[in-house]
């Protein structure tokens, strides 16, 4: 009975240590809209976001869906945007207690006529974290089109999301879980010894 009890605590903790390194990523999407200004005088000629205004979340599923609701206030970097860029900028954006770090981004596609139909299509990667969850790599997206012909305002809508996508834990579980089952075979034998 001694040598059961013994093994069922082997077991136990064999256990408990790989619970311990589990990671719980992030998933689902958000979305977010509102308004940015540019460094130049259309979003085909744009290089950088200069300012965000209001920008707002506007749909959201998986884990963000726990914690934002669509229409929630959003708050984005205050620093620079190039969309070319390499550098990373530590809470790119804000909501529902999650924290988003850009780490790259490049322009897809730019276009059209200045003032009448110009565009700018921006991809990049990053890494989201917060509310207990552990960091998770998301995918970023942002799209921005020029007003109707004849209008000049200074801001330009945008439309922005970010995708989760699988990060994987390096094997570290596997491992663990491979010294726990070895300890319970060597264990095992010395007991039946």
């Amino acid at each position: 009975m001694k040598n059961m009890i013994k093994l069922a605590s082997a077991v136990a903790v064999a256990f408990a240590l790989t619970q311990t390194i589990q990671a719980t990523p992030i998933t689902g999407a958000i979305g977010f809209t509102g308004n940015v200004t540019y460094d130049t005088s259309s979003a085909s000629t744009a290089t950088e976001v200069t300012s965000w205004i209001t920008p707002q979340v506007t749909a959201v599923s998986g884990t963000f869906a726990s914690f934002i609701t669509p229409i929630a206030p959003a708050t984005f970097s205050s620093a620079i945007w190039a969309f070319n860029t390499a550098t990373a900028i530590n809470n790119f954006w804000q909501a529902g207690g999650f924290s988003f770090q850009l780490l790259s981004s490049s322009i897809v596609a730019q276009g059209g006529t200045a003032g009448v139909n110009g565009f700018v299509v921006v991809s990049g990667t990053g890494i989201v974290s917060g509310n207990g969850y552990t960091p998770t790599t998301l995918s970023w997206s942002f799209t921005s089109q020029d007003p109707k012909v004849g209008s000049n305002p200074d801001q330009w809508t945008f439309s922005a999301s970010a995708n989760s996508t699988t990060v994987p834990d390096g094997g570290a579980t596997v491992m663990l879980l491979g010294i726990a089952l070895s300890s319970l075979a060597l264990l095992k034998k010395k007991l039946t010894a």
